[in-house]
């Protein structure tokens, strides 16, 4: 055999091996569906939980997730032909979990992220964490590594950090949901009429310099070209920014699971900022100075074609100073307007 022959043999394999690593199956997962009997029960399963409560998941079923044709097949492809979403995962922890896993512009450790929220939910079911109700528990790479109480921000950027893809949540999910709805917007009245104030708006987050531009007009390549306008909304609380926002800047400093908007944009969801980030304001002329903002969030990837906006909310303008004047829109005024 000559040289180049084993040597593109060997290459083969070596991808060959690579690609079967890559969509091998999670061993929690190859136990979805399987009953087992009383001499050979499932390892892994709970036997007094009744495993086989609803049907397997097929691409059909998958469909209403789906945001691009063939991610249903892709997700099978990863968690098996046999799966069953864990009985206590919403409907939105669900579809975070399927994009996370599907997604082509997904981020690196996104998957693993993805994987270990169905770890989670699937050992609730199993009752593997009702001996700490009061507790928050960290997964990561598909273990439970630990209990605790509630992390700071600067917590949650080392724990990304150190473990890439980790998990981070409250035992007790469904009170902890309950208890961090985001409050109602107040009216946006003024940005859904014909009279909207658009702006160019710069983000990076706080301690760094990687920064993400956002033209007054800005289409979204990873969502079809889909268009944001940039826009002044001085009747929402929060800062509402495309998800390509995450997409630049990384998985570091965002929730892992997703909120349903409140006012502008529901039904559709939001991630909210864990750390702070810094906003500047702009127009043709120039850039304000760098503010900080503690409550930036970025719509949910492609949320739907009734959002056409990123909101620039108080949590940014409040820190500024600016003359509303009649037929030419906000003004924002430097030091010396002041």
């Amino acid at each position: 055999m000559s040289t180049f022959s084993a040597t593109t043999i060997s290459k083969h394999n070596d991808e060959e091996k690579r690609r079967k690593k890559i969509f091998k199956i999670p061993k929690f997962l190859k136990f979805f569906g399987k009953s087992g009997s009383a001499s050979n029960p499932p390892e892994a399963l709970n036997p007094t939980m009744n495993v086989i409560s609803n049907p397997p998941e097929t691409v059909e079923s998958l469909r209403k997730y789906e945001k691009r044709s063939g991610q249903d097949q892709k997700f099978l492809d990863r968690v098996g032909q046999n799966f069953r979403w864990p009985a206590s995962m919403n409907e939105n922890d669900r579809d975070t979990a399927f994009i996370y896993l599907t997604d082509e512009y997904a981020l690196e450790f996104d998957d693993e992220a993805g994987l270990n929220l169905i770890f989670f939910f699937d050992n609730i079911d199993k009752g593997t964490f009702d001996e700490h109700k009061d507790d928050w528990v960290l997964v990561y790479k598909l273990e439970v590594k630990k209990y605790g109480s509630e992390y700071t921000s600067k917590e949650l950027v080392d724990l990304e950090e150190k473990m890439p893809g980790a998990i981070y949540l409250p035992v007790d999910i469904l009170r902890h949901n309950n208890a961090t709805k985001p409050p109602p917007e107040r009216t946006v009245s003024a940005h859904r009429a014909n009279q909207e104030h658009m702006i160019r708006v710069k983000v990076r987050r706080l301690g760094t310099t990687k920064t993400v531009t956002l033209e007054l007009n800005f289409n979204d390549p990873a969502e079809g070209g889909k268009l944001y306008k940039t826009v002044i909304a001085s009747g929402t609380q929060e800062t509402t920014l495309p998800y390509h926002v995450r997409r630049v800047l990384g998985r570091t400093g965002w929730q892992i699971r997703k909120i349903q908007a409140n006012g502008y944009g529901y039904p559709a969801y939001v991630y909210y900022a864990t750390t702070a980030f810094e906003i500047a304001i702009g127009d043709n002329n120039g850039w304000s100075k760098w503010v900080n903002t503690n409550t930036l969030r970025v719509w949910q990837s492609e949320p739907g074609d009734h959002i056409d906006s990123s909101l620039v909310g108080t949590d940014v303008l409040d820190q500024f100073s600016f003359v509303h004047e009649p037929n030419q829109g906000f003004k924002f005024l430097s030091a010396a307007d002041e």
